[in-house]
């Protein structure tokens, strides 16, 4: 009797519904005033399967996902579609129950997708009954959606989460970062006075998307609007393009959206769907025939409240196909096209012509040296020598021109010259300890000049003048006056002397081999801990799955030996030798002011330039694979987005001058290169070091010297600071530049074997803390030592703070400490070790470090994510993957260094060295306005004028008389 009630009840309903093919004219949406030519609607308790005439079940497996945080891939089955009955609240009888998959190891997330058989649909209004993913088992999404591709989707998602408490569902357009919670809502606030939805959000929830027309969107949740987009003041245009109607259960591992995914599976419900839309498959003049049409009968309009309308709205076999967008008509495009070749084929032949020009794959001349030719010739008498009128480097200071001089005969200072050759400390005029070494730093001007001068005096002694163009610029005076100066501010130079000096003249090395090898041999390792990151991430970061067991193992023995963070330090230490040398040596402060000047640009405008070529290639879409990435690699870490203005672009680069250690510049989020938060720790600790290498000088007390050292170390450690790094590199350096104490401990074995030895543990023990760390889970020496400093905002120790944890990548370790320290003097003292360092391989890469360290994650997560993907999608074995990422991306970037480093050296260093002449360099004279003409012009004009206005006065006096 009850079921004869039920189907009587049925067939009631049925004979009261109306289908939607009755409705000619339409559907008359009366909220809105919109009038839409087709429907689809379905009830999931009216039929025993779904209308194959509308709906279609899915079949399909993602290769991939565009998603910046997806570590899983999405598929849909369509066994995982079933019809079932519903005891959740807000809807009555059986629903369509979509289910989810256990993930499998490959990280594939099986779930259940229904979508429109039209793809035609384009604006509307869509409305569904959604039965949130259980509480509690997993967190997945349960999506409403409009999409024709990747770049014209409007989207509703219903997400469980994996804690219910962040349960919510989200309103998003393309160009919207789907983590973003206010663009949707939490569960807890369905029933607040915004939204007043009385029922539970677990249950059926009644969904809509009014997708209006191409410059309005609007979400609801039952009748209330929970978010409205328009075009205006939209980041990106809203969609317009035809799209299929699609609702979706599926899992990412998303951990700022849906979270999960399951691990023993899930299910959503759909209890109904009513979407009421127009067609791209109508021409304008089938609009134009509906217009006419429709006007004159208005009965046949249905209204899109009525819900007695059932079925779909007929439609034709090309409404089922994917939309295409018209070809490009390029002969409109000729003309740009045409003007683009020609720059790019200028910019080309301009960039090899400098590439030539510079010839960088050419061993440099020493600076001072003869060239062959001139060598040759050398010894006949009254030659002019040409090397001698090269100004030096800006970048030196005065002990490295100091050093320079040391090696021409008769130019040089007291002890540093052959016997015979050198000059007399009694001649040299008083203030002028350096003697004929100030010559090589003046400013340019000067040692042109008095150069010019040196090669002007003939054997006999006679000054002549050499031709030149200096009379042009009514110089001549000037120049003869500087000849005349010459003798009493220098020394001469025996010219004879000059050239009976058969060997070729050369220069001492500038720098200390087996610190620019470490240098070089650091850099490569940090370039290869970011591809581990990127395309390996279990190598590095502990419980993250991995695609091998190797990986687990290489993350247990090889990363804290090889794939350390420590290797950051060698570049701390390192670099204060470079800074403070040339002071501790002369005490010259001219040195420390050539550092101040030019640091700074040294480093930001080569960032900023490659920065801006990252940003111009994100525009482009050289990027574009790199949100790909994650569900192939499994690793979130690589991540870039494009600055919102040029406004934006210059406060980031700013950031990386000053920031740190308040904060990690912006720009590390943005840029494509996660450690450009070393830039400002580099630049800040350049001041530390530069002003305590004076305050160091002044102390003679070696005692007190180094227990000054000790305090400032320590203190700076305890601080978490940077700068006890930079510190521990100042000591090393006075300790081999002031004290010399190589010599002492080579020449005591019974110190020297043991201090060795201790270093050595020091340099391989630290790593191997942190290797403890890796094969005991419930020990880190990191996090330890973390608790113990002071926590900023309180005061207290770190451990008994909400902050307490691992520390985070930009904060100091003391391993990493220890570890610069051993390696840094293991590397100091050891000969062998230093005989390793000096190879010729890390020599040549010495060069190009800052080029290294600016393009190889460009290349990485450009060619490099490319690359993995596609493979990826070809079902390519990952080790295969990976060995072909990297022999492309690393021949890639050892093949652009030639290339871009002159670019930026180009752009770094000789824009300071310009930077620097101008800040040290005396101006030349100012030169009168009117040249070339006599400023006896203007004078006579005076005269007269002065004449005429006397005549004037006189004349107007006898006027009043």
């Amino acid at each position: 009797m009850e079921s004869f009630i039920l189907t009587l009840a049925l067939l009631l309903q049925l004979v009261a519904s109306t289908d939607v093919s009755s409705c000619s004219c339409g559907f008359f949406d009366s909220k809105t005033g919109a009038v839409w030519t087709d429907a689809l609607i379905a009830y999931a308790n009216e039929t025993e399967e779904l209308p194959r005439d509308s709906l279609i079940a899915e079949n399909f497996q993602n290769p991939y996902e565009k998603n910046w945080n997806a570590r899983y891939r999405a598929g849909a089955k369509s066994s995982n579609l079933v019809l079932s009955e519903s005891t959740r609240s807000g809807w009555n009888g059986t629903a369509w129950t979509l289910k989810i998959d256990p993930p499998t190891k490959d990280h594939i997330v099986s779930g259940a997708s229904l979508r429109s058989i039209r793809r035609d649909i384009q604006y509307g209004t869509f409305e569904a009954a959604l039965g949130a993913p259980k509480p509690g088992v997993g967190g997945s999404i349960l999506s409403m959606r409009l999409d024709y591709n990747e770049t014209q989707t409007v989207n509703l998602n219903v997400m469980n989460a994996d804690a219910p408490n962040d349960a919510w569902t989200s309103f998003m357009i393309y160009g919207d970062w789907r983590g973003t919670r206010s663009k949707g809502v939490n569960f807890s606030y369905f029933g607040n006075g915004s939204y007043s939805f009385q029922s539970s959000p677990w249950g059926f929830v009644p969904y809509r998307i009014n997708w209006d027309n191409a410059s309005k969107i609007d979400f609801f949740i039952g009748d209330a609007l929970a978010r409205s987009v328009r075009s205006k003041g939209a980041a990106k245009p809203l969609p317009v393009t035809p799209a299929v109607f699609r609702i979706q259960h599926s899992s990412f591992g998303d951990i700022y959206t849906s979270e999960g995914p399951p691990p023993n599976g899930s299910d959503a419900r759909v209890g109904m769907i009513r979407a009421f839309f127009n067609t791209s498959s109508m021409s304008s003049e089938d609009h134009a025939t509906f217009d006419k049409r429709c006007h004159i009968v208005p009965a046949s309009v249905c209204l899109v409240s009525d819900t007695s309308l059932r079925g779909a709205s007929n439609f034709s076999l090309q409404a089922s196909r994917p939309w295409k967008t018209k070809g490009i008509d390029y002969n409109k495009r000729w003309p740009a096209i045409f003007v683009v070749s020609v720059s790019a084929a200028i910019s080309t032949v301009l960039l090899a012509h400098a590439i030539f020009k510079r010839a960088p794959w050419k061993p440099k001349q020493a600076v001072g040296s003869l060239d062959p030719r001139s060598a040759s010739t050398a010894t006949s008498r009254g030659r002019k020598l040409k090397d001698l009128s090269t100004p030096p480097s800006f970048m030196f200071s005065e002990h490295d021109a100091l050093a320079f001089t040391a090696q021409l005969p008769g130019v040089g200072t007291p002890g540093q010259v052959t016997a015979g050759t050198a000059t007399p400390r009694d001649s040299l005029p008083p203030g002028s300890s350096h003697g004929s070494a100030q010559i090589f730093v003046a400013s340019s001007r000067d040692s042109l000049e008095m150069c010019r001068a040196n090669e002007s005096k003939q054997a006999g002694g006679q000054t002549v003048v050499p031709p030149t163009d200096i009379g042009k610029y009514d110089e001549k005076k000037q120049v003869e006056a500087t000849i005349r100066e010459i003798p009493k501010k220098t020394p001469a130079v025996n010219n004879a002397s000059l050239a009976d000096a058969n060997p070729p003249i050369t220069t001492p090395k500038q720098r200390v081999d087996y610190l620019a090898g470490l240098v070089a041999l650091a850099s490569v390792l940090v370039t290869l801990i970011h591809f581990a990151l990127t395309f390996l991430p279990a190598t590095e970061i502990p419980y993250t799955h991995a695609h091998y067991e190797s990986e687990i193992w290489a993350l247990k023995i090889v990363t804290p030996y090889v794939l350390t963070f420590s290797w950051i330090g060698p570049f701390f230490t390192s670099s204060t030798r470079f800074l403070i040398g040339s002071y501790l040596k002369s005490g010259n402060l001219k040195g420390v002011a050539e550092k101040t000047v030019g640091r700074t640009p040294r480093l930001i405008i080569p960032c900023a330039a490659i920065a801006a070529l990252e940003y111009f290639c994100m525009q482009v879409g050289a990027i574009s694979w790199l949100e790909y990435l994650p569900s192939v690699t499994w690793s979130t870490w690589p991540y870039a987005v494009g600055y919102v203005t040029f406004g934006h672009f210059i406060s980031e680069i700013i950031e990386l001058m000053y920031i740190i250690p308040n904060a990690v510049p912006q720009i590390t989020f943005n840029y494509c290169i996660g450690v450009l938060w070393t830039i400002p720790v580099q630049l800040q600790n350049s001041w530390l070091s530069l002003l305590a290498v004076i305050v160091i000088r002044e102390i003679k007390t070696p005692w007190k010297r180094m227990g000054y050292y000790t305090f400032c170390i320590l203190m700076h450690y305890y601080a978490m600071s940077w700068g006890s790094f930079f510190w521990v590199g100042l000591l090393i350096a006075d300790l081999d530049l002031t004290y010399t104490w190589k010599d002492w401990l080579y020449n005591r074995p019974f110190v020297y074997y043991p201090f060795l030895n201790f270093i050595s543990l020091l340099a391989f023990g630290s790593p191997s803390i942190d290797l403890v760390g890796m094969w005991k889970a419930n020990w880190n020496f990191n996090t330890l030592e973390f608790g113990i400093h002071p926590h900023q905002r309180t005061g207290h120790a770190m451990r008994d703070t909400s902050d307490y944890g691992y520390p985070a990548y930009y904060l100091p370790r003391l391993t990493a400490l220890t570890f610069s320290i051993g390696f840094h003097l293991l590397v100091e003292l050891s000969t062998v070790v230093q005989k390793f360092f000096s190879n010729r391989l890390l020599m040549w890469l010495f060069p190009h470090i800052l080029t290294l360290y600016l393009i190889h994650g460009l290349v990485f997560w450009s060619l490099g994510a490319a690359i993995c993907v596609h493979l990826a999608a070809h079902n390519v074995p990952y080790w295969a993957n990976m060995l072909i990422v990297a022999i492309c991306t690393y021949t890639v970037i050892f093949g652009c260094l030639p290339l871009l480093t002159p670019i930026l050296e180009g752009l770094g260093k000789s824009i300071t060295q310009k930077i620097w002449q101008g800040a040290s360099s005396k101006p030349p004279p100012r030169r009168k306005t009117l040249y070339p003409f006599s400023p006896e012009i203007l004078e006579g004009n005076k005269a007269e004028d002065g004449a005429k206005d006397r005549d004037v006065e006189s004349q107007a006096a006898k006027e009043r008389m």
